[in-house]
């Protein structure tokens, strides 16, 4: 078999495209690189963040892609904040590129800016392509001018297979997105339901509390009337408005009793103090009426001794210490004319007046309390 050597033009233009970048873009540095189009700067301009473009690729930029910077995406205006960078433009001009037409004989060495004149009044690019031969490899040689060096020669390479079906990933992803959102609703709701049913049971635990001491106080209650300023006010503007305690136990299983305090129906110039029996569970194993003592003590906060104190015994023959059938017994019994207002702001401290509450009761057949 007779081999058929290359022609020398077919072997130079193949020398050509091999060394199609002709030494220009080795000598390409960061500095004169332009991020968008990657090659050298062309008319630089600079802008008010500090970075350098090609002035063509940024104003095209500014329009299509808004007014942010490529880089760092910081908002610019082409009227303000874009500046000519002859500096860099200068530095540019002093770099030197060889013609990639050197490989036909052609020995010119210019700046990038000046290389594209250049090439299109090359002698030997026209001579080349008169003769025919080694046009395209020549062509591919020229249009490497401008090309992007390479990254510490770290090469990309093609995608291997088919190309991917974008359709079915999209869809994919968007399925992936709906469950997400619904399983991301669901945990709301049940974080919602958690708070709720927390919230119920931090008040069902202070309830259960509050009424464990009221329960077990055996029968000695203090009643801290909170904001008395304000409720002593609301009493003398409205003489039939009432205030009450919380009810409290003689002991676990007995009787259950709450204090009322009111401005006096008989004199508006005192305040009375009086009890009700409330209905409990434990009532009808009970004996009826109430049987016992009564003491009323309305605290001075600084001196003990200056306590108004008054004791008193149940009548069984009064409505008031009957079995309630009712929540609240309808009748009371206590003091009507206990403190005179003159003198209860004396008992007052931090806007709270403190009241204790003591009741004894006593066995039907002896006098031992219960």
């Amino acid at each position: 078999m007779i081999m058929e050597e290359p022609s020398s033009a077919t072997v130079s233009a193949k020398a050509a495209e091999e060394n199609g970048n002709c030494g220009e873009s080795e000598n390409l540095e960061p500095r004169f690189e332009c991020p968008i189009c990657l090659t050298w700067l062309r008319d630089p301009v600079l802008t008010s963040c500090g970075h350098k473009f090609c002035s063509q690729c940024i104003y095209t930029w500014l329009q299509k892609n808004g007014a942010c910077c490529p880089v760092d995406s910081r908002p610019l205006k082409s009227e303000n904040d874009l500046f000519r960078d002859l500096y860099t433009s200068r530095e540019i001009s002093q770099q030197r590129t060889n013609c990639p037409y050197q490989q036909f004989g052609c020995q010119v060495g210019l700046s990038p800016v000046d290389m594209e004149t250049h090439i299109s009044q090359c002698t030997y690019k026209r001579n080349l392509s008169e003769s025919q031969a080694g046009t395209t490899t020549a062509m591919s040689a020229e249009s490497k001018l401008w090309d992007p060096p390479p990254k510490k020669e770290t090469q990309v390479s093609e995608r291997e297979g088919p190309p991917p079906n974008w359709e079915l990933l999209m869809k994919n992803l968007y399925e992936r997105l709906v469950i997400l959102e619904q399983e991301n609703r669901e945990l709301i709701i049940t974080v919602s339901n958690q708070k709720k049913q927390l919230t119920a049971l931090q008040t069902s635990i202070s309830f259960n509390q509050e009424e464990t001491c009221l329960r077990n106080c055996n029968g000695v209650y203090v009643w801290r009337l909170k904001s008395f300023q304000e409720k002593l006010t609301t009493m003398m503007s409205d003489p039939l408005k009432m205030f009450y305690s919380p009810g409290f136990y003689t002991s676990s299983n007995g009787y259950k009793i709450c204090a009322r305090i009111n401005v006096s129906s008989r004199d508006s110039n005192y305040l009375s103090l009086l009890l009700h029996i409330m209905k409990s569970e434990n009532d009808d194993a009970l004996d009826w009426p109430f049987n016992g003592t009564m003491c009323f003590v309305l605290v001075h906060p600084r001196d003990s001794g200056k306590n108004i104190r008054e004791m008193t015994l149940s009548r069984p023959d009064l409505e008031a210490f009957r079995r309630p059938t009712c929540e609240l017994n309808k009748r009371s019994f206590g003091y009507i004319e206990f403190v005179r207002l003159n003198d209860v702001m004396d008992f007052v401290q931090h806007d709270s007046l403190v009241f204790r509450i003591e009741v004894r009761a006593y066995d039907k057949f002896n006098t031992s309390p219960i």
